[in-house]
């Protein structure tokens, strides 16, 4: 009888334990979920594209890049004319002069004028991303404001999140802030020159780093 009490108790003692385990371990799942982190969501592109001071790149953008085509088309045409100048003139030319003028001539249509095309791009991008960059600079302390408010510790922009609930995305909250501050932003103008000078600079450093360096004179 004694032996059987001792098992029955042994087994409840166990029980109990069980029981007790379990309790400390749902305490232990509620405290962590109790630190768990609050993420907000924001659609940085949509702040961008959608918001007044956005809209208003495209237009100032389509501009400036109207404007230094013509530049760039009307240096396309005044080689275009050198070059039919050259060839009516070529037969009464040195042999220097005329091979002066060839070289000159093809440096021009070969590498001047696409590196040229190629800078313009560049500058083009630079100038919107820069505008851009002032929008999403302005955002930034909306965004902090509402983070702060909602009591968030973590906002992670909508392209690198696969899904996410609704209610934590606060791009339109922050539209709708962002609007009240800013209504327009200014694309930087572009102008040809300015991409000749990119392109001189660029040329510079070509060369800089073609250069074979100079061997130390022995003393």
């Amino acid at each position: 009888m004694t032996r059987k009490f001792l098992t029955i108790a042994g087994a409840l003692a166990l029980l109990g334990g069980g029981i007790g385990a379990g309790a400390l371990m749902s305490a232990a799942e509620a405290q962590s979920a109790a630190k768990a982190p609050v993420i907000l969501i924001v659609d940085q592109g949509v702040i961008v594209s959608q918001s007044d001071a956005g809209k208003t790149i495209p237009g100032q953008a389509n501009t400036i890049k109207a404007n230094i085509q013509k530049e760039f088309d009307a240096e396309a045409e005044k080689l275009k004319k050198d070059i039919e100048n050259y060839q009516k003139g070529a037969a009464l030319m040195s042999e220097e002069v005329r091979k002066k003028s060839e070289q000159e001539l093809a440096m021009r249509q070969q590498v001047q004028l696409p590196q040229q095309a190629q800078i313009m791009e560049q500058v083009f991008g630079q100038v919107v991303q820069v505008a851009q960059a002032k929008i999403l600079q302005e955002s930034q302390p909306i965004m902090k404001s509402i983070v702060d408010k909602r009591g968030a510790t973590l906002l992670i922009d909508r392209s690198a999140v696969m899904y996410a609930a609704p209610e934590t995305d606060i791009t339109q909250e922050v539209l709708a802030e962002l609007n009240k501050k800013m209504k327009t932003v200014e694309v930087q103008k572009v102008t040809l020159a300015d991409v000749k000078k990119q392109a001189a600079e660029a040329a510079a450093k070509q060369q800089a780093a073609a250069k074979p360096a100079e061997k130390p004179k022995k003393k």
